[in-house]
């Protein structure tokens, strides 16, 4: 997959899933769909060329895959709410897949992962997989752990997100504040493990910078007045832009060799 079709998955990724939770009420499952959809776009589209409408392409897909899903998740739990919800999502003429609505659902999104039932490194792999399009390999490497772990701790925060009742709605002036806070920390951690990894040999990763950037971006876009926002943003980039000069090429080798040696470890 070349560079310009991942590109336009990461930024599509977030507004195909807003437009699957709006209509369906279901984030834990509409993730799914929407890893689907990439997956089905990742291999069609470099072959086939992208579509001229790649968001109602990524939506008409994850559409299907997603009454695939709840119909699966109906007959597995058989409780009668799940089966409501279900037969609503796919009987209701008004929730029928049709034409996406022009809405950014970028700040929504951010906003559910960020919610405050959910631990801040909860929060951050949320947000890295709904928002930022890493998989879940990605996100337990920049964490440091195994794919299974993180994997486990993704499914409980949408578990949580469930059980805490978040809807995909935007925040009410009263939470508004706090939840952007939320949202700016949960950016400015992401930033921080990528400029100064805590794992592996590498000083610094740049596909984690370079994701909070574009999501830090995204924020500001959604809110162009917010002064916090913008600065966020301007600390990111004028940081970013230190990454060449502050390592020597040998600078990689001595971090390495100094946390193994903190650790007791030969080097």
């Amino acid at each position: 997959m070349n560079g310009d079709v991942e590109r336009l998955l990461r930024t599509e990724a977030p507004q195909v899933l807003g437009a699957l939770v709006r209509r369906f009420g279901r984030f834990d499952i509409a993730e799914d769909a929407v890893q689907e959809a990439l997956l089905a776009a990742s291999g069609d589209w470099p072959v086939h060329g992208v579509p001229s409408d790649p968001r109602s392409w990524l939506i008409r897909i994850g559409y299907r895959r997603m009454v695939d899903l709840l119909r699966s998740d109906q007959a597995r739990r058989r409780r009668e709410h799940e089966a409501g919800m279900s037969e609503s999502a796919l009987r209701e003429p008004a929730r029928q897949a049709g034409p996406p609505q022009e809405v950014d659902d970028s700040l929504t999104l951010l906003m559910l992962c960020c919610h405050p039932a959910l631990s801040t490194t909860s929060q951050v792999a949320l947000t890295l997989r709904a928002v930022g399009g890493l998989t879940t390999a990605e996100i337990a490497h920049a964490h440091g752990t195994t794919e299974a772990t993180m994997g486990t701790r993704i499914s409980r925060a949408k578990q949580r997100l469930a059980g805490a009742g978040a809807r995909f709605t935007p925040p009410t002036d009263a939470d508004r504040d706090a939840r952007m806070a939320a949202v700016m920390r949960v950016l400015y951690l992401i930033f921080n493990e990528g400029y100064t990894a805590t794992a592996g040999r590498e000083l610094a990763r740049v596909d984690l910078t370079s994701e909070a950037i574009r999501l830090t971006r995204m924020l500001h876009a959604s809110l162009p007045g917010d002064a916090e926002a913008a600065g966020l943003l301007a600390l990111m980039l004028l940081t970013d832009s230190r990454r060449h000069a502050r390592a020597a090429p040998t600078t990689n080798w001595c971090r390495w060799t100094s946390r193994t040696a903190r650790a007791g470890t030969p080097t």
